[in-house]
Parts: C-alpha cells; sequence; structure tokens
C-alpha cells in the first residue's frame, strides 16, 4: 500500500513539473508596438515626422490645366494651345543646432500641342532642387535678383500675370547666402550659373561659361509690405574671331528695386506693387530673351551685346512693370497688371519697345484647387532695318496680339 501510494505521488509531480515546463517553454507572446504616424505641426499642414527619425517629410503634388489663345495671324502656327503638367516633389526639413537642413526637389511632366497642332510631349523638367542650411542654399532655385518680386518682374514681352504669365517663371542653378539682420531686414549674395543668363551676342556668338553671375539683394519685409534692391554682374565673353582678333571680354551689369504695399481694409493678399529694373549688356535680367516671339508673328532677337569691328558694343535695356491685386473675399481675387521695357542695341535705328497689360480674376472654391483666367494685351515697337533687322517682319513697324487663358490648378 506504501508502495502504491508513493508511485501515484511521484507519477502526480512528474506530470506537474512536465506541464511546468512546457508552460516556461511557450511563454506569453507580447503585443508589439503600434507606431503611429506623428504630424509636424511647426512645419505647417501636410509634414509628418519620417519614422525612426527626427526628420520631417511633405509630399508634394500638383496638376495644372491650361487653354491658352492667341491671335496669331500665320496659318503656320496654332491659335490655341492645349497644356497639362503633372507635378511631384517632396519637402524634407531637420532641425539642426546650425540651423534648419531643408531638402526641397519639385518637378513636372508635361503634354502639349505645339506648332501645327502636332501632339508633343515633354521630358522630365526639374523645377526646384536644392539644399538648405542655416542661411546657405545650393541648387535650382529662383533667382535671388528676382524672388523678391517673382513673377512680377518677369518676362517684358510675354510678360504676366497674377496667375503666372503666358511663360511659367525662369529658375537657374545656384549658390547663395542670406543673413537675417533681424527686425525684417537681410541681405544675400549669389553665384549664379552664366549660361543661364547668356542672350545673344549679335553677329557672333558666346564663348564658354568663364565666370559665374555674380547677384547681390538687399530686402526688408514688414506688416505693410516689402522692399528689395537687387543688383547683378555678368561676363560678356566671345568666342568669335573678327579679322584673326577675338575681341575682348566685356562686362555687363542689372539693377532692379521692388516695392509692395498691402492694401487695408481688404482680405489679406491683396497689394498693389512696382518693380523697375535697369541693364546693360544683361538684358535678361530686364525681362527680354533670345527669339522673343511674343507679339503676334513678329520675332525680335534680342542680345547683351553686338560685334562692331573688333569690339564688343553693350546693349541698354530697361523695364518697368507694376499692379494690383485685390481679393473680394478670401477665396476671389482680380489683378490688372501692365509693362513697359526698351531694348536698344548698338548701332541706329534698333531701339525695340515692348508693352502688355492684362487682367486675371481667380476663384479658390476649395482649399488647394484653382479655377482662373487671364487676358493680354501685347505691342512690340521698333524699326526695321536691313540684313540683321530688329523685327523680323519686312515693312513693319508695329505689331500687337491678343492673348487669353483658361487655367484649372489642383494642389496637394
Amino acid at each position: 500500500m506504501k508502495l502504491a501510494k508513493s508511485l501515484l505521488l511521484g507519477s502526480a509531480a512528474g506530470i506537474v513539473a512536465v506541464a511546468g515546463a512546457s508552460a516556461a517553454d511557450l511563454g506569453v507572446k507580447k503585443p508589439s508596438a503600434v507606431e503611429y504616424v506623428k504630424t509636424c505641426p511647426t512645419y505647417g499642414a501636410g509634414f509628418f515626422v519620417v519614422p525612426g527619425t527626427q526628420s520631417c517629410l511633405k509630399l508634394i503634388g500638383r496638376v495644372r490645366a491650361d487653354y491658352t489663345f492667341n491671335n496669331d495671324l500665320t496659318r503656320a502656327s496654332a491659335k490655341n494651345t492645349f497644356r497639362v503638367r503633372g507635378y511631384i516633389g517632396f519637402d524634407h526639413r531637420t532641425a539642426t543646432e546650425y540651423g534648419l537642413l531643408r531638402t526641397y526637389v519639385r518637378m513636372f511632366l508635361g503634354r502639349d500641342n505645339a506648332t501645327n497642332l502636332s501632339n508633343t510631349s515633354s521630358a522630365a523638367t526639374l523645377e526646384y532642387a536644392y539644399i538648405q542650411f542655416g542661411g546657405l542654399t545650393v541648387g535650382r532655385v529662383l533667382p535671388y535678383f528676382d524672388a523678391a518680386s517673382a513673377f512680377y518682374s518677369s518676362s517684358v514681352l510675354w510678360g504676366g500675370s497674377g496667375i503666372g504669365g503666358f511663360s511659367d517663371i525662369s529658375y537657374i542653378n545656384t549658390f547663395a547666402y542670406t543673413h537675417s539682420f533681424g527686425g525684417g531686414f537681410s541681405a544675400s549674395v549669389s553665384l549664379d550659373s552664366a549660361a543661364e543668363r547668356q542672350i545673344a551676342i549679335a553677329g557672333g556668338a558666346y564663348g564658354g561659361q568663364a565666370m559665374p553671375e555674380i547677384t547681390g539683394k538687399l530686402a526688408y519685409d514688414a506688416s505693410w509690405g516689402s522692399v528689395a534692391l537687387s543688383g547683378a554682374i555678368h561676363q560678356i565673353r566671345t568666342s568669335t574671331s573678327v579679322g584673326g582678333v577675338i575681341p575682348g571680354t566685356r562686362y555687363g551689369y542689372a539693377g532692379a528695386l521692388f516695392a509692395a504695399v498691402n492694401l487695408p481694409g481688404l482680405p489679406a493678399g491683396s497689394h498693389v506693387w512696382a518693380n523697375i529694373a535697369y541693364a546693360d549688356g544683361a538684358s535678361s535680367y530686364t525681362g527680354w530673351a533670345s527669339g522673343n516671339t511674343a507679339v503676334g508673328h513678329t520675332s525680335f532677337a534680342a542680345s547683351d551685346a553686338t560685334i562692331v569691328g573688333t569690339s564688343l558694343r553693350t546693349t541698354r535695356s530697361w523695364g518697368l512693370s507694376g499692379g494690383v491685386k485685390a481679393y473680394v473675399n478670401p477665396n476671389v481675387w482680380v489683378g490688372l497688371n501692365a509693362l513697359y521695357g526698351v531694348h536698344d542695341a548698338a548701332g541706329s535705328n534698333n531701339t525695340v519697345r515692348s508693352a502688355l497689360i492684362g487682367g486675371t480674376v481667380g476663384w479658390t472654391p476649395v482649399a488647394g484647387f484653382l479655377i482662373a483666367g487671364e487676358v493680354n494685351y501685347a505691342k512690340l515697337m521698333g524699326r526695321t532695318v536691313a540684313a540683321g533687322g530688329v523685327l523680323a517682319q519686312a515693312g513693319g513697324t508695329k505689331r500687337d496680339a491678343w492673348t487669353g487663358r483658361l487655367r484649372f490648378q489642383r494642389d496637394f
């Protein structure tokens, strides 16, 4: 009896020990931690914390559809253009002990009907791509010379209006530094890609880039508006030989003054503005470009300089623009803009003048969605001379054109 009792107790103890060991081996599985996406309100709507980092990211997208009409008088050219573009990009920011480290990229793909209504598609175009570290900026940005005025100082010929003008704003490769003095004052200096500022040398060709563009800007921003003063130095260097002699290098310059004043009593964003720019040997800074065909079917070849004998003679140019943008309510605005420019190349009977006036209206029915329209009237005036003439329309001294555009744009 004692033997049976001992065996029974021993067996029970063994079963309990085995069961306990098995339970210990199985263990209790703990639930994995759930990692939620955190927002970055410091940088505004749409930013979120990149998991596992201290950086914030915002994905950027845009779809833009334009319909443009112009009264071009030639049958070889299209009277209307349908253009669609899709934009993608991101904005990545990290707070450091040296200041904000920011990386920004935006690019687009587009498709439109080109000359003779043939369908063409554009390759991927890099619009913005830059790194900012404190006051340092390197990459592709809106030129610092123009940044204060954005579209306000864009092309004199097809200049722009409140929705960006007929042509999109140009961007440039740069290496720049901005210092903020406090109280709204700041100063910037930049070294830009000179090739993107070269227009043309009449009677010759530009040589290779030997030095960058040097630009500077002083700016003041206040609650009532802003003021900016810009300057630039541009090298003119030809590779063309005249009688075995290559003309010596010249240096052009440009300057601009911009001011904007907010309109009291109207919704935020309402303002009047004015911009004046002057250049000697640096025509791009006053809005002129090589091969402009801005007004009707009259073409015009702008220049930075002209080869006269064995020397370079610089082109003087200037542009004056201004306008008003007023919000009827926070979602509806109207605008009126005007531009006037002069291009005076070396020699006689070759001064060209251009003028433009444009009206715009825009409606944002919901946040990030714009429906807008504009109408521009442009005129190109100047003299027609013999070979190498200023206006490429024999016997004509004045040409003008109407242009209209309807835009739908969604940003997210």
